[in-house]
């Protein structure tokens, strides 16, 4: 099913049946696309008359929503990766060996990717790979720090949230906050790591998370800022 704009604009349209949903609900998906939360019984004409109503409005959505980037065209926009407090100039180059590879160069300041093919798949695989390794360390120095301890660690494609902890003390991470600026990573780690002591958001949480990050409503606002956007990077 698609929905097309007041540009002329072809929008897929996904539809998503809930038991337990009574209403009928239009949200823009990372994908740019129109996702439909609709009952169960709903039938796909509904759905299609719902969106004519909702036309002004989905129109103003689509029409604000950030451009979807490859993992490529991010990186000649924003070269730059964010690792162990640090933030690193990304540079690709072409290798002759079977595997792909990162080092650092140039006295540590350049992240150095090194892909056999140079495709969107394999740019993301190895900086994925990059995000798990480093992702990893950063978690496990901040959990020193403030003398935690977590069961797991698992870096994900997720396609909304930045991070979460589960009551079995696992910690899950996206890998795109290798995308952000080096304190804002920060805070989405110290955010999960204080769900290890205060697993919902009351005040007991806010209270530690502030010990843990000072600053951490402006983050929270920076945070804000950027998410739509970074989301939407690789999206393959």
């Amino acid at each position: 099913m698609d929905f097309s704009s007041a540009n002329n604009q072809t929008v897929p349209v996904e539809i998503r049946r809930r038991k337990n949903t009574r209403y009928l609900r239009l949200t823009l998906g990372y994908k740019n696309q129109i996702i439909a939360s609709v009952p169960w019984h709903c039938s796909e004409r509904s759905v299609g008359k719902f969106m004519e109503k909702q036309k002004f409005w989905l129109d103003a959505q689509l029409s604000k929503a950030p451009p979807i980037y490859t993992l490529t065209e991010w990186l000649n926009l924003h070269p730059l990766i964010t690792a162990s407090g640090d933030v690193f100039i990304v540079r690709i180059e072409a290798t002759e060996l079977c595997n792909a590879s990162y080092t650092l160069d140039e006295g540590g300041s350049v992240l150095v990717l090194r892909l056999p093919d140079a495709d969107e798949a394999s740019l993301v695989k190895l900086l994925r790979r990059f995000a798990k390794d480093t992702l990893t360390c950063r978690v496990a120095y901040h959990a020193k720090r403030f003398g935690l301890s977590y069961r797991a660690i698992s870096i994900r494609n997720q396609s909304s949230r930045w991070g979460s902890c589960s009551a079995r003390r696992c910690i899950s991470l996206n890998w795109r906050l290798i995308l952000l600026r080096p304190e804002l990573q920060d805070y989405i780690i110290l955010h999960e790591l204080s769900h290890l002591t205060e697993m919902n958001h009351g005040k007991g949480f806010w209270k530690l998370l502030d010990q843990y990050d000072p600053e951490r409503i402006k983050h929270e606002v920076a945070i804000d800022k950027v998410s739509a956007e970074l989301m939407r990077v690789a999206r393959l």
